[in-house]
């Protein structure tokens, strides 16, 4: 974590949003506006360059309402290159990346980014993308890189999943699932699809309830019932006595 003595040297920075001003004047690929100074290709506040306007390489300078820093390249800064903490013109410091990743930079993977002697970001190991045949942080899939995906992670009994040239999960090649309405699979039924079985079939005669599937592909236990019972199998017959449904001895 960041010292308390290097924040208000963080605060004469200006980011990239903050460099952007009509009219301002170009540094580097950002603009900066008055009361800012371009240097190194950064945008830094005016009073930094100032500090050691007359001194020499090394000399002690001072900010206002910070305190004292060194001449560092025509910049009077608070802490040095090495030190572990980002200061005014550190990409990077040690561990301090300054909350960059390298997804910041095009990768598909978070990890990677390093930080060289100079303070400088490395990104030499941001290889990760689309197409590399490695499934990294970001991608649903890559190539035949599915991670722990499948098509019956996905809902679906058979196939096999495909990934897009955007590394996208494409359950095109699946097959078979509750809710298509055709049974498939271990399923008893789907929909209207309860593969041929009937209440007759099963021995339940008479007027009773109809064959149900649930929405799960499991025969609803109201199905072939008598006024909310199942009659004996082939010994009883659902009939209406007084108009109510009945089992009754055949």
């Amino acid at each position: 974590m960041m010292g308390t003595r290097y924040m208000p040297i963080m605060a004469l920075m200006v980011g990239i949003a903050g460099c952007v001003a009509s009219g301002a004047t170009p540094c580097g690929d950002l603009l900066y506006p008055v009361g800012r100074a371009c240097a190194h290709g950064m945008c830094v506040d005016e009073s930094i360059v100032t500090a050691c306007g007359r001194l020499a390489e090394g000399d002690a300078c001072m900010l206002p309402e910070i305190g004292v820093g060194t001449c560092q390249t025509g910049l009077c800064l608070v802490g040095t290159c090495g030190d572990g903490a980002i200061n005014a013109i550190d990409a990077c410091d040690g561990a301090d990346l300054g909350g960059k990743t390298c997804l910041d930079f095009g990768s598909n993977d978070a990890s990677g980014l390093a930080c060289t002697a100079d303070c400088s970001l490395d990104t030499s190991k941001c290889t990760a993308y689309c197409g590399d045949g490695t499934k990294n942080t970001t991608e649903p899939c890559d190539g035949m890189d599915f991670g722990s995906k499948s098509c019956a992670t996905q809902g679906f009994y058979a196939g096999s999943l495909v990934c897009t040239d955007q590394c996208e999960i494409n359950i095109g090649g699946c097959s078979g699932m509750c809710g298509d309405n055709v049974r498939n699979g271990l399923e008893p039924c789907d929909g209207i699809d309860v593969g041929g079985d009937s209440c007759m079939a099963r021995g339940y005669l008479g007027t009773v309830s109809p064959m149900l599937c649930t929405q799960t592909c499991s025969f609803d236990p109201t199905s072939c019932t008598c006024g909310g019972e199942l009659c004996a199998r082939m010994t009883q017959k659902c009939v209406l006595v007084d108009g109510i449904e009945t089992c009754e001895a055949i």
